[in-house]
């Protein structure tokens, strides 16, 4: 059964302006967004990055608006925005009570007509803008590879710009190509506003007919993209390397239609096939079976002009680039020689009723469906038929388009191994002095009384062999979320065997003791259309799955038989274990994974707290079948566990099927051994020396909270200030004010029985003592300075809307729920948070401050090039701990 369609309703104003609207009073939010018919391909010449960095310099000063008051308008009010850009498009995005739907109108309409940067925003901007190359290029270990399949898959179209662009031409922008850009661009006849969620419809039009109907319509030609990418005739191979590549991989590109062209849909099912989840078949031949590859995926990845089918695979520990490559040619292979399955057709169906079912959960869903359709699709009415054509391909339709433009004439091939990278220009800082904004001429609406979003009713009841369960209703969704959570996590294991919590709930969907392998639990999951997933963090795991509510009853049966009989078998052990071992070799050349990890074990020591939760490839090569069978015996038993359902389910029937499934589930109840916590001494400044590190991890430390902490809310609060989001003041000193990072931030860390405070960011090398040094004074001025109010409610505000938007879907709601009580928090709390937020002082947030995050108990963890900051650090921090190596 088809889910039912997207109402809407389509205007176009007179000066060209698109306008759809979706009517919906489920929750009290709105979601805006304008979507720009402009995107990388458009940047101008030698200037690639552009559009991006435009994107980017569209939250700067306006007529009437001062810099960043878009996060004024959104994110102090418990709402959010962002952006993003594509080759094709670039998209504003925002969610915010819906009583500021005006507001925002005006905001997005007066930054269509009126940016006004100036030099020193520019400068700024584009300083961020490179940090972001480095961090998704230079120092992600296959930035790199992404980075040249983007720019040599194509000949002569503008899509062979990537749209991060680089150093050298992000240099070469100017403020008059800005200028030039947006009256280019940025005009009504060129976008699509799309509003959707709780609003009355003819006062929307009302405003939308005030603000933007008075934009006029430039009388000039929108520039359009004429150039024809040629058909690729002959195969071509390239060598690309990176300074210190943990595993050798490759990546192909094969030339496609654009995403309006009748293949479109049966490129997206062949993509589907071959790696949309476990069940597919690049896991189960390359991973799982053959063991050949760490990582493999593909993507069709189709657009406006033209497209590519994207091949990307990461070699397994000690397998060989060839025999990996061998193999996947042979994989594409089989789709040209023999139709796909039935069975793989409905596994791939289900799962596309299931992605329309979330979007269609939230506002924010449907406004990007929407916008996708109009703008990308050809049209709004394809919002309630691109299903149905995706539903319609066939077995034929997929081998045809495989044996059509999987071809080896048709093909790039990229090889990336370790070897000496292309070297990066270094970038002069370049800054301006502020102008003086002129007065506002017009003041923005005053938003109407909010409407209050209400918490979920919750029952909970315990089954005879103390199994609670928990539910909460989300009716009118088609979708139903089931989470099975005990208490243990990693927190309980010792350091010998860091690892053994994540293995151990990797393994719980390898196989049971009924005779059910790995691939039938995956095949039999993703064929309801959901993907049963298990995981573990610091104090439990859990295992979960999304469904349709009409295949409740088969995933609850799959989810009790692999929480009550895994096998471990031995063949699965040692697979997921060297799978472990991959990931986790290509985690630890990541500065920022490292600088973390070194945190851990400098201040908790040898406490469970202090590993890695993924562990180490030394411990994770020790662990056994015995560990991971005796760490379930102690961990999973009823009278732990607790079942939580979520969505379009009465709180009954809820019951009764847990009864049926859960209810003869027997265990012996083991002893469950709490962390062991004591604070170690640290010093004041550790550097681990990484010569080929593309950018520096600066991570600030001290200890925390455990979350039943009396003061929890109070540290909320004080961190939101500090470091959380984007208005932060630690973000606004780094990034907003300097351009140092892409993004600084910072979280409590809080555990069941212990907390590590956390502030980081990645940043050039040459740039980590000065970050260090903004860290630090932030976190003193904390303590020291008084809150404005203002200040005050918005941060309150960034905590209290994306709790309360998290619910609004059935399997947010039960990750909600889930995290609560595996920190031992009583159900009755739950809310309690939202509910002590707003009756915070500012005298209660900085004397937590003063005494929880003491700025004299901070320490620093660097990882980069040291011989880059090293000096500067030593000149601001005194006597500096550098570290070679660092193995855990």
């Amino acid at each position: 059964m088809l889910p039912s369609p997207i109402a809407y309703r389509r205007r176009v104003l007179a000066n060209g302006l698109v306008t759809l609207t979706h009517e919906s009073h489920k929750s009290p939010t709105v979601a805006i967004q304008v979507w720009y018919k402009v995107g990388a391909k458009d940047d101008p010449v030698g200037k690639s990055g552009f559009a991006h960095l435009f994107e980017h310099l569209m939250f700067k000063r306006t007529r009437n608006m001062p810099d960043e008051q878009l996060d004024r308008f959104t994110e102090d009010v418990g709402g959010k925005n962002d952006a993003y850009t594509t080759p094709d498009v670039t998209v504003y995005h925002e969610v915010v009570p819906s009583n500021h739907l005006e507001r925002l109108l005006w905001a997005e309409a007066d930054r269509m007509a009126s940016l006004q940067v100036d030099e020193s925003n520019f400068f700024s901007e584009r300083d961020v803008v490179k940090e972001e190359y480095r961090q998704g290029v230079l120092a992600d270990p296959y930035g790199r590879l992404d980075d040249a399949l983007e720019g040599r898959s194509w000949a002569v179209h503008p899509y062979k710009r990537p749209v991060i662009g680089n150093i050298t031409e992000l240099d070469a922008a100017t403020l008059d190509d800005v200028k030039a850009f947006h009256a280019t661009f940025y005009r009504p006849d060129n976008a699509v506003l799309v509003v959707a969620g709780d609003f009355d419809p003819a006062q929307c039009d009302a405003w939308v007919d005030h603000y933007f109907g008075k934009i006029p319509r430039p009388e000039s030609a929108i520039p359009r993209v004429t150039v024809k990418e040629p058909t690729r005739k002959t195969a071509r191979r390239l060598e690309v390397h990176g300074p210190s590549v943990p595993l050798p991989a490759f990546a192909l590109s094969y030339l496609v239609p654009s995403q309006r062209h009748k293949d479109a849909p049966a490129l997206q099912i062949l993509d589907s096939i071959l790696s949309g989840g476990e069940a597919a078949r690049f896991h189960q031949s390359l991973i799982y079976k053959q063991q050949l590859a760490s990582d493999a995926s593909t993507g069709a990845d189709l657009r406006t002009d033209a497209g590519m089918f994207t091949v990307k695979c990461v070699t397994a520990g000690g397998k060989r680039l060839d025999a990996l490559l061998k193999a996947t040619l042979v994989e594409l292979e089989k789709t040209k020689q023999q139709p796909v399955s039935a069975a793989e057709l409905a596994r791939i169906r289900t799962h596309l009723l299931v992605g329309v079912l979330n979007q269609k959960e939230t506002a924010e869903g449907i406004s990007g469906a929407l916008g996708n359709a109009e703008v990308l699709l050809g049209g709004a009415e394809k919002v309630n038929t691109s299903l149905t054509a995706l539903l319609a391909v066939t077995a034929a339709d997929v081998q045809r388009v495989a044996k059509l433009y999987l071809t080896e004439a048709n093909s790039l091939l990229i090889r990336y191994t370790t070897g000496q990278a292309v070297t990066v220009p270094i970038s002069p800082k370049k800054t301006a002095p502020k102008e003086t904004a002129a007065p506002p001429e017009e003041q923005a609406p005053v938003p109407a009384s909010p409407r209050l979003a209400l918490l979920p009713t919750l029952t909970e009841r315990t089954l005879t062999n103390s199994l609670r369960v928990v539910h909460a209703a989300r009716p009118g969704s088609g979708l139903v979320t089931l989470e099975l959570v005990v208490p243990g996590g990693a927190g309980i294991v010792e350091v010998a065997k860091a690892g053994l919590a994540t293995l151990t709930a990797t393994l719980l969907t390898r196989g049971t003791s009924t005779g059910k392998s790995a691939s039938q639990i995956a095949a039999q999951a993703e064929a309801l259309g959901g993907s049963l997933g298990a995981s573990a963090d610091w104090d439990s795991l859990s295992v979960g799955i999304t469904v349709p509510v009409i295949k409740t009853v088969q995933a609850l049966t799959l989810l009790a038989e692999v929480v009550q009989k895994p096998a471990f078998a031995a063949d699965e052990v040692a697979r997921a274990r060297a799978e472990a071992i991959d990931d986790v070799t290509q985690a630890l050349e990541e500065p920022s994974t490292l600088a973390r990890g070194i945190a851990q074990r400098l201040f908790f020591g040898q406490s469970g707290y202090g590993n890695r939760l993924g562990g180490l490839p030394s411990t994770l090569a020790k662990l056994t079948r015995t560990d991971i069978d005796t760490y379930w015996q102690q961990v999973f038993t009823p009278s732990r566990a607790t079942l939580i359902v979520t969505g379009d389910l009465t709180a009954a029937a809820a019951l009764a099927l847990a009864q049926k499934h859960f209810g003869g589930w027997q265990a012996r109840v083991l002893p469950l051994p709490t962390p062991k916590v004591a604070f170690q001494s640290v010093p004041k400044v550790v550097v681990l020396d990484k010569p080929d590190a593309g950018q520096a991890a600066v991570l600030l430390a001290l200890p925390s909270l455990r979350r039943a902490d009396v003061r929890y809310a109070e540290g909320e609060v004080a961190n939101a200030i500090l470091g959380g989001g984007y208005s932060s003041r630690v973000n606004r000193a780094v990034r907003i004010e300097r351009g140092l990072s892409y993004g600084a931030g910072s979280g409590l860390g809080a555990r069941r029985y212990a907390g590590l405070f956390q502030l980081s960011c990645q940043t050039k090398n040459e740039s980590a003592a000065e970050v260090a040094t903004l860290f630090l004074d932030a976190l003193k001025t904390l303590a020291t300075a008084p809150i404005d109010d203002a200040e005050l409610v918005a941060r309150k505000s960034t905590l209290l809307g994306p709790a309360t938007r998290a619910m609004e879907t059935g399997s947010g709601l039960a990750g909600t729920l889930s995290s609560h009580l595996s920190l031992g928090l009583p159900l009755r709390e739950f809310g309690s948070l939202l509910a002590a937020i707003p009756t915070l002082t500012e005298a209660q947030v900085r004397t937590f401050a003063a005494q929880a995050l003491a700025p004299d108990q901070a320490r620093f963890v660097i990882v980069g090039d040291a011989k880059q900051f090293l000096p500067a650090l030593q000149k601001a921090f005194g006597p500096v701990t550098v570290w070679k190596k660092w193995d855990g």
